[in-house]
């Protein structure tokens, strides 16, 4: 059960991606229930998975290149 794989509540995926935490509740609460914000890849959904679930780690965003003036 703990260590089941994530599962989207919404679509039913099994992918998913590690989401920033948001706010005092997911900061300070959520890591002593040992839950993790994540986003499911195929709908985008966030939800919260154990820590344990496999989730995949975010993706870096690419540079943003100044613009010529």
């Amino acid at each position: 059960m703990i260590t089941d794989g994530y599962r989207c509540p919404d679509c039913g995926g099994s992918d998913a991606y590690r989401s920033r935490r948001r706010g005092l509740v997911e900061k300070v609460i959520q890591p002593f229930l040992l839950l993790k914000p994540v986003r499911c890849a195929n709908c985008f959904r966030r939800s919260t998975a154990s820590l344990f679930a496999s989730a995949r780690e975010r993706e870096p965003r690419p540079p943003v290149r100044p613009r010529a003036a």
